[in-house]
């Protein structure tokens, strides 16, 4: 077997693999989520006398704890400095490539690593000694002898001058993402995986341009621009992809043609990409991306007034590039879903499935929060786009923020139903543990099937650390002795994004304006900004970001929605009895026996016999009458 059949065996076994282990995290996540009634049930074990026992830092969101190290930032950004001068010469710290055997063919070509000489002739650094697939000969045997003699001949200067510069620009990166995401847990979390992507693309730079395993052209640097979009934020993609393709340019002999088509798929790689909600969709933005690339390299193509062909090796390898990056983002991203724990929609909109066994258990057992939470969803998602918000995390955030009402829903006006209030027989104290106990049991329900951290967040910021209000003064009122509010305190923490605060606004919103008698556009923004500054006196909204801008944006749309759901409905006048399209028969159906459908459906049947027989009777009443003669 020749080396390059080798090679395509050994890429064919990774992949398999590689597909396997995907396989088998999607397996994963679906029985979690398949798992979720046995979860529930014993949940659903929990005493009132257990209920009390539960602590609040059951509901405090897990992180890692590596993420939340001090200056860990700083930490990430001086490896990969180090690790991106490490890829870019490391064909001068280590052996780049084995002494090659005289007639043998290899599938990877021999450069030299450094500018040097031999029998008076200058080699150039980066020069091809050796062609891919070409058979090595006694003299190319030595010439790569003495280029890997003569590798570390790299210039002080140089080392210097490419340390400095990797060092301006990732610290600029660092700003930036500094100022998007000041949260040190989620800025951790998205440096590592912008600096993974970064340390790939320049891993594939140097097979390219080093090894010339595939063309310049195939460098995939739309896939690191396309997983930043999804997991990140699009604002930092230009900043990402003009850094990356600057710091392949430090060390590498990349034509102009080259740069401006890797440049351009990295920039138009967020722009589809962010809307993406289908993997149908993310292929057709790969799509679009690929062609894109094309249309550059033609371009450049024109402007250098050179031939363009659509069998040129080069433009079909621009076209593929988009193509094989979407193909690689569906492969991928699960990998890092479940490595980063990150929300991406696709994984969003799995969630949305109202046939999930969660949701579905939920609406059985709990069917007023259900109907609750499927209004907040409807109106946060339209809050939430209204600011520029992630409407479809907020969405599936809305849906699941109160399953943990499913355990106790008794305990909850909206099940109620106008029943026996079993709060009626327990204390303020007892009461207000059982309230704040959804919060608590829904975190953990959340973690058990598998929940991303992004959208477990909405279940205790949504009542942040507000204080139970009914139970609190129903306290002071029994003069009970107990002062500390502590006690009837939800555990929080407060919202920590404008996503849960919105969640956190409309839920309020909404239970008080289902009790409201006066619904007129005056007394509903009066309604909703009473509850939005409460909120905003509390603290409540101290950690989410939302400005005042968007608070009052927010507090507009929430009363033209509700303003427009409390419309008025003309009320149908009953028809006299005769007039009724019944013919005035009337169907019982307080009856046990028969079939009132069946009934129903005969109906219309019996009234056409009715009439045939009547139309008989004034027939035979006509020619009962006696004749007259025409005389």
């Amino acid at each position: 077997m020749t080396s390059i059949s080798s090679y395509a065996l050994t890429i064919l076994i990774v992949v398999a693999l590689f597909g396997l282990m995907l396989g088998l995290i999607r397996l994963r996540q679906e029985q979690r989520l398949r798992s979720a009634s046995d979860e529930i049930e014993e949940l659903q074990k929990t005493s009132l006398k257990d209920i009390q026992k539960l602590r609040d830092e059951e509901a405090r969101p897990v992180r890692p704890v590596l993420l939340g190290i001090p200056y860990l930032a700083y930490i990430l950004t001086s490896f990969v400095i180090l690790a991106s001068f490490f890829i870019l010469f490391m064909e001068n710290l280590i052996v780049p490539y084995p002494l090659p055997e005289v007639g043998n063919r290899y599938w990877y070509s021999y450069k030299a690593p450094t500018e040097f000489q031999i029998q008076g002739r200058t080699v150039e650094r980066r020069e091809t000694l050796v062609e891919r697939g070409e058979e090595v000969t006694y003299w190319d045997r030595q010439l790569i002898q003495t280029a890997l003699e003569s590798r570390g001949g790299v210039g002080g200067k140089r080392v210097a001058g490419v340390i400095l510069l990797l060092t301006i620009f990732f610290f600029i990166l660092l700003y930036h993402i500094n100022i998007l995401y000041p949260t040190a847990t989620d800025k951790n979390k998205y440096l590592i995986l912008i600096y993974a992507g970064i340390l790939t693309m320049l891993a594939c730079a140097k097979m390219a341009l080093f090894y010339d395993l595939f063309s310049p052209y195939l460098i995939p640097l739309p896939l690191a621009g396309m997983l930043i979009t999804i997991l990140v934020n699009r604002r930092i993609v230009p900043l990402i992809m003009l850094i990356t393709v600057i710091v392949i340019l430090l060390d590498s002999r990349i034509d102009y043609s080259t740069f401006l088509v890797l440049l351009a798929g990295g920039l138009v790689s967020g722009g589809r990409v962010k809307r993406a909600r289908k993997r149908s969709e993310l292929m057709f933005a790969a799509l679009l991306v690929g062609s894109i690339m094309v249309l550059v390299f033609v371009c450049y193509r024109l402007v250098a007034q050179e031939a363009v062909s659509l069998m040129d090796p080069d433009l079909i390898a621009s076209f593929s590039n988009g193509i094989i990056s979407g193909l690689l983002v569906l492969i991928v991203l699960p990998v890092l879903e479940m490595i980063f724990d990150f929300a991406s929609p696709f994984r969003l909109m799995e969630l949305l499935d109202l046939n999930a066994p969660v949701l579905k258990d939920f609406f059985f057992r709990a069917p007023g929060t259900y109907q609750h939470s499927m209004v907040v969803a409807n109106i946060s998602e339209a809050v939430a786009n209204e600011i520029g918000a992630n409407g479809l995390l907020v969405r599936v955030g809305a849906y699941y923020h109160d399953i943990g009402k499913m355990f106790n829903p008794q305990f909850f006006i909206e099940n109620q139903q106008g029943g026996v209030n079993p709060h009626d027989e327990l204390g303020p104290v007892a009461s207000a543990a059982v309230v704040r106990s959804h919060v608590i049991l829904g975190v953990k329900l959340a973690r058990k099937i598998g929940l991303p951290s992004a959208v477990i967040d909405f279940i205790p910021e949504h009542h942040g650390t507000s204080t139970i209000d009914y139970f609190y003064f129903k306290s002071k009122k029994l003069d009970s002795g107990i002062k500390s509010e502590k006690i009837f305190k939800y555990p929080g923490p407060r919202p920590s994004s404008k996503e849960t605060a919105i969640v956190m606004i409309v839920d309020s919103v909404e239970a008080a304006f289902r009790v409201a008698e006066n619904r007129d556009e005056e007394t509903i923004r009066q309604l909703v900004e009473t509850i939005a500054r409460r909120k905003l006196e509390q603290g409540e909204l101290d950690r989410s970001n939302l400005t005042i801008g968007e608070l009052k944006k927010i507090i507009d749309v929430l009363t033209h929605i509700l303003r427009s759901s409390a419309h008025q409905r003309i009320a149908y006048p009953t028809p006299p009895q005769d007039e009724r399209s019944s013919g005035g028969k009337r169907i019982d159906l307080s009856e046990d026996s028969g079939d009132v459908a069946e009934k129903i459906r005969k109906r219309p049947r019996e009234e056409k016999r009715e009439e045939k027989r009547e139309e008989k009777r004034e027939e035979k009443k006509t020619q009962d009458l006696p004749r007259v003669s025409e005389e």
